[in-house]
């Protein structure tokens, strides 16, 4: 789902994260997407130990993949609940093959249409399920190429309650 504009934030489920795209919405100034300056982490403590940074580059001609990513920071939440820290490591270091392709046609497609997107996702990892609400929003250090990504990810308690009974 496209959430450049505000149109379609009703469809955001949780609310923390529906917060956090209205705030990368304004730190976006002139530009087309906000830099990774503009934005304060003490702005968003509410989602700190949801969110990934991920340095995005396009790949060398005759690379098996147009965008290469790095995790730049990964918050506590997320390494908790997936068991692993990929902090400073590349997205072909994830060690759940399916997984890792699943988030690298998401990063990818942010990075080529230059749109935000957000996910109801459901999986079953780990042999565990997993649902979690996902938000991808694309930076840009000069305003509109994008370098950086930014992700929010917080598990649907529902699900998360109804798996631990």
């Amino acid at each position: 789902m496209d959430i450049t504009e505000a149109d379609n934030d009703a469809q955001i489920v949780d609310p923390l994260i529906r917060r956090f795209v209205e705030y990368w919405r304004s730190m976006r100034g002139g530009a087309v997407y906000p830099s990774r300056e503009a934005i304060d982490p003490l702005d968003f403590r509410y989602v700190l130990g949801d969110v990934v940074l991920i340095d995005a580059q396009r790949a060398p001609v005759g690379s098996q993949h147009p965008w290469s990513f790095r995790y730049r920071l990964i918050g506590a939440n997320i390494v908790e609940r997936d068991g692993y820290d990929l902090t400073n490591k590349t997205i072909d270091d994830l060690p759940e093959p399916q997984y890792r392709e699943r988030i690298r046609e998401t990063w990818l497609d942010v990075c080529e249409t230059g749109v935000p997107v957000y996910y109801v996702r459901e999986l079953f990892l780990d042999h565990r399920p997993r649902r979690y609400e996902v938000v991808v929003m694309p930076l840009a250090s000069n305003g509109r190429d994008i370098d950086m990504l930014i992700s929010v990810q917080r598990a649907s308690r529902a699900v998360a309650r109804a798996a631990a009974s």
